[in-house]
């Protein structure tokens, strides 16, 4: 997450969205592999649905990021 946000600050959008996306993606992961008490702050429901929305917000925002149109505000 600080490497997505490293790469705002220096305006490289796309480096961000892919860095987020893949955080998002790994944190999945980490929801599936690890138990209830190491998962920590990842536990919100059952695994499927922690997982599951892990993913949709990771392809949301791979979807977003990618198709953002910066080029006319600078």
């Amino acid at each position: 997450m600080v490497v997505a946000l490293v790469f705002v600050a220096t305006d490289h959008m796309w480096r961000a969205t892919g860095t987020l996306a893949l955080t998002l993606l790994g944190a999945a992961v980490l929801r599936v592999v690890l138990p209830v008490e190491g998962a920590g702050g990842l536990v919100v429901r059952r695994t499927a649905i922690d997982v599951a929305m892990l993913v949709l917000l990771a392809v949301a925002v791979a979807l977003i990021g990618f198709n953002l149109d910066l080029t006319s505000l600078r």
